[in-house]
């Protein structure tokens, strides 16, 4: 149970972990990253435990019914503390903002996980015809250091909707349910209104349960309802393809195509490549097999560094592209330019006059609004800069492909004399 401050995760998280408290053998444990951020969701259980007729022992910070069944709370601030738990079996296992738990390791797939919440899996165990179901729980808000990692585990969506699949490997269910503020009647208006007036990253976060706003984040306008759609098709002729790239072999070379709708200046990215190890052979390729299905001679701007004469057999890396049919032309590079190009983004995802934004990408171009979405600003040199990163070559692409729409709509005018 995921997303927004105030939606009374932390009581399902207590509730769901003495469902099965009639059997005595039932044993439940609840973690925190740390113990004293446990305080709170213990003395919150005391509300819900004291009816029930639980018995809580301050020492051993554990609960225990009159069944015989217990809960425990204990943290995971550190390796010793994990392997406490070794010789242990639980029926009921409880991470609370399981966000705070950092991504030190990666599961068979190579996907990143916390060593710590994985091992404790291992523990969820139970005695044939015990009459117990093995149960994981968790709570999570946007935001911390393992809040990528969460949002991978439980394939939570841009859009932040709920999810519920079969894992492969084991067979289990996993889901996740959004959850807000307005999902709690016991929460009065005023909470709304004083999450609403924080910092824009942290007020999506806290406030709508949005797990793309994050501290730091470039592009706090972005929104994906807004500034992403289903692909549609577009007919010859009726708006202008366009094709902006950074170009790159050891690092990914980063092609993205536009279709500009004049009427309402609004451009849509409409397809992308994003591959490493590319000869400029095998990326000239790639780029017109994509330009073929959209049936016309395409062109487009590359980073003016593709265009180095490096003493490769056939001149540039554009070059040798050009002449397999490209048609780059160098992006305008110079001091500032990568600045402008930020602005150039933020202008284009700000609304039309029509009230819907000039940037809208296809929801199958998922590099690219992963790397809009997660773009922070660099923390040394400028601060208007954004940091580099594996996905800075896609916000760069964008960048030359907006530059290259400025320059087919103005022309640059001559002056006598200078020229």
């Amino acid at each position: 149970m995921g997303g927004g401050a105030g939606s009374g995760k932390s009581s399902a998280l207590l509730a769901a972990a003495v469902a099965q408290s009639a059997n005595p053998r039932h044993r439940a444990a609840i973690f925190r990253r740390d113990f004293p951020s446990l305080r709170h969701i213990i003395s919150a259980s005391y509300a819900l435990f004291l009816p029930m007729r639980g018995v809580y022992n301050k020492a051993e910070h554990t609960w225990r019914f009159p069944s015989g069944g217990t809960l425990e709370f204990s943290h995971l601030e550190d390796e010793t503390a994990v392997y406490q738990h070794a010789g242990k079996e639980y029926s009921f296992l409880g991470f609370d903002e399981l966000q705070q738990l950092p991504g030190d390791a990666t599961d068979s797939r190579g996907q990143p996980i916390n060593s710590a919440f994985s091992f404790l899996q291992t523990r969820l165990r139970a005695a044939v015809n015990s009459g117990l179901r093995l149960e994981c729980r968790s709570t999570a808000t946007p935001g911390g250091p393992g809040a990528q990692w969460v949002r991978a585990y439980f394939r939570i969506p841009d859009s932040g909707k709920s999810t519920d699949f079969v894992d492969r490997a084991t067979g289990f269910r996993r889901a996740y349910f959004r959850s807000t503020y307005l999902d709690n009647p016991a929460l009065s208006e005023e909470y709304g209104r004083q999450l609403a007036d924080q910092p824009e990253a942290l007020r999506r976060a806290l406030l709508e349960g949005d797990w793309t706003a994050f501290l730091g984040q470039v592009f706090t306008e972005w929104r994906y309802d807004e500034h992403t759609c289903e692909p549609f098709e577009i007919e010859e002729g009726t708006m202008k393809i366009s094709r902006g790239a950074d170009d790159g072999f050891a690092q990914p070379a980063a092609v993205l195509w536009a279709a500009h709708d004049k009427v309402h200046d609004r451009l849509f990215i409409i397809d992308e490549l994003f591959e490493r190890s590319l000869t400029p052979e095998a990326m000239a390729r790639a780029v017109r097999e994509i330009d073929s299905f959209y049936g016309s001679e395409i062109s487009g701007t590359i980073d003016a560094a593709s265009f180095a004469d490096t003493g490769m057999c056939g001149g540039s890396r554009a070059s040798i592209m050009n002449s397999l049919g490209c048609r780059w032309r160098p992006a305008v590079k110079g001091p500032g330019s990568r600045i402008a190009g930020i602005s150039a983004i933020h202008a284009r995802l700000a609304p039309r006059s029509d009230g819907w934004p000039g940037l809208v990408v296809f929801r199958h171009c998922k590099n690219l609004i992963r790397a809009i979405r997660e773009t922070t600003y660099a923390e040394r040199g400028n601060p208007e800069d954004y940091a580099d990163s594996a996905d800075d070559h896609l916000t760069d692409a964008l960048r030359y492909l907006l530059g290259h729409q400025e320059q087919r709509r103005f022309s640059r005018p001559r002056v006598r004399g200078l020229y």
